[in-house]
């Protein structure tokens, strides 16, 4: 192989080598992202869960101390209320948590691949660096006469 088609290869290589290490940056950010989310919404979590635990038990209180049965059918009702909007709020952070995840899964996954089409476009670098070396130390000998 010529020095030129050797140069050429090397420079295709190069380039999808180049190209693969900038998508595994992008990748990496954006798992970074992903997990930032996630932290925040495992937090949006735990203060709905503190929130609605004070709220709970400041009714719970109201009810016990009160003995009129409109009132306490009211704190009943309001009650079952709030219980149901906590958790349709917590369905929803679940529900956006668990999305997370697979979109974590996913660039888990094509990071992954990219790690191992790096590795190899390296190996294949590497091979034509020496190959390249190789075929000038052997082409060397016959021009040492000249000149």
């Amino acid at each position: 192989m010529g020095y030129a088609l050797f140069a050429q290869e090397k420079r295709v290589v190069d380039a999808q080598l180049n190209c693969a290490q900038l998508q595994q940056t992008q990748r990496s950010d954006e798992q970074y992202k992903l997990a930032t989310g996630e932290l925040g919404l495992n937090q949006q979590m735990n203060s709905l869960t503190a929130a609605q635990s004070g709220e709970l038990s400041q009714l719970y209180q109201q009810l016990a101390q009160t003995s009129d049965s409109n009132e306490r059918e009211s704190i009943n009702a309001e009650i079952a209320g709030k219980q149901e909007a906590y958790e349709q709020e917590v369905d929803d952070i679940n529900r956006q948590i668990y999305e997370v995840s697979m979109q974590e899964t996913a660039i888990e996954l094509e990071v992954k691949r990219l790690d191992t089409q790096v590795t190899a476009l390296q190996q294949r670098l590497q091979a034509i660096e020496q190959a390249e070396g190789q075929g000038i130390q052997t082409a060397t000998p016959k021009f040492k006469g000249v000149g």
